[in-house]
């Protein structure tokens, strides 16, 4: 789901430079719509949710949005609980509808966004473990993305428009949650945008990552230096730290992962290719991971598993898991995966992993649910109910 959304994001930031850069990097996963499934149950995303809970998204019988359910699972009893998917609507060859993303501030807090048309996403909301979801209405911005970190959740919106196929928006404002049910929000200040092609897309505010009330974003690259804004409360005020170049270079922002209010993890498509980056004190330095040569698509992933920790697998031509660890950030080897193509990953802490992935790289393979609860040395499939 990062990948595609990543995809969507070049293709609206550079769609009237470099028209043809429009890229399935990684499609969801399932059987072909309208594929046999000989009324299985397959998984079809993954969501985490902090240590206690993992959210799957389950095709039942069939490859169609009409069954398509919503399980909260845990990973340390195993068990499965059934609970109300969010509302959505068909998209052709998509079992998961017009979903664009799909995140938990905890294991009762989360936010779906729904609808491909960049002018008119909506959000969902659930308070109680995705029981019950109430769509947001934030009046006359679009919402342009949501995001979930530190027990927070937040909304980016705008005033957009499409223009020949690239989506210029302006007059920003960061929404959270608030205890009491509630939404506060307050005016991005044009000073933590940046407008590289203004020919095209105008001002971006870039990939928001947030961790309670702390909001990191890392911009593009502009010049000799990577803009990193920071805000400690709430986007109400905001510092700017200026990277060195090439460190957090990237032709549409990093997309950041906080796992405290001091660490965090960068994923930074330069093209085709893919760095990653770890800071230790809240974005003001980054440390590049020791890495090999990683393709955008290839079909890896990289997953953050704690403050010090995350888990890499380079993808094809064979998933092999690696382990990158604070501070020397070198990859060392775990082991393989089961797996021929990986599609939605999720680490609820060192120990704990599940991946969705399909034993033979056939389109008409039905993707399975792998866990791991030994740091992913073994993994194992989990039969869904």
């Amino acid at each position: 789901m990062l990948e595609r959304r990543l995809i969507r994001r070049w293709r609206r930031a550079l769609g009237a430079i470099v028209p043809l850069l429009v890229l399935v990097v990684r499609p969801v996963a399932a059987p072909a719509v309208g594929a046999s499934t000989r009324g299985g149950h397959y998984p079809v995303l993954l969501a985490g949710a902090g240590a206690s809970a993992e959210y799957v998204l389950v095709a039942e019988g069939c490859a169609e949005l009409r069954c398509l359910v919503l399980d909260r699972y845990d990973p340390v009893t195993r068990r499965f609980t059934r609970v109300v998917r969010p509302p959505l609507s068909p998209v052709r060859d998509s079992p998961s509808g017009d979903l664009e993303r799909l995140v938990f501030a905890s294991a009762r807090l989360g936010a779906a966004l729904v609808g491909q048309n960049g002018t008119t996403q909506q959000v969902y909301v659930t308070r109680d473990g995705a029981r019950t979801w109430r769509r947001v209405n934030f009046g006359a911005p679009s919402v342009i993305d949501v995001a979930a970190g530190g027990g927070a959740l937040y909304a980016v919106l705008g005033r957009c428009r499409e223009v020949r196929g690239a989506l210029r928006c302006h007059d920003y404002r960061l929404a959270h949650a608030t205890s009491g049910g509630g939404w506060s929000s307050v005016s991005v200040p044009s000073s933590v945008t940046v407008d590289p092609f203004p020919t095209s897309t105008g001002p971006q505010l870039g990939p928001v990552a947030v961790y309670g009330r702390r909001v990191t974003i890392a911009q593009i690259s502009t010049g000799r230096t990577t803009p990193v804004r920071v805000s400690v409360d709430a986007g109400r005020t905001w510092t700017t730290w200026e990277v060195p170049w090439p460190t957090l270079a990237s032709v549409d922002g990093c997309s950041l992962t906080p796992t405290s209010p001091s660490a965090l993890w960068a994923f930074c498509p330069t093209g085709m290719q893919v760095s990653f980056f770890h800071s230790d004190d809240g974005g003001r330095t980054w440390k590049a991971v020791a890495q090999g040569q990683f393709s955008g698509t290839g079909g890896g992933f990289f997953v953050a598993a704690s403050s010090e920790v995350a888990y890499l697998d380079y993808g094809y031509p064979r998933h092999v898991l690696d382990v990158v660890r604070a501070p020397d950030l070198v990859p060392r080897r775990v082991g393989p995966l089961p797996c021929a193509s990986v599609t939605s990953e999720t680490f609820s802490d060192v120990a704990h992993g599940a991946i969705i992935c399909t034993a033979n790289p056939s389109p008409y393979a039905a993707p399975r649910l792998m866990v791991s609860s030994d740091h992913g040395l073994h993994w194992r499939e989990e039969a869904i109910p």
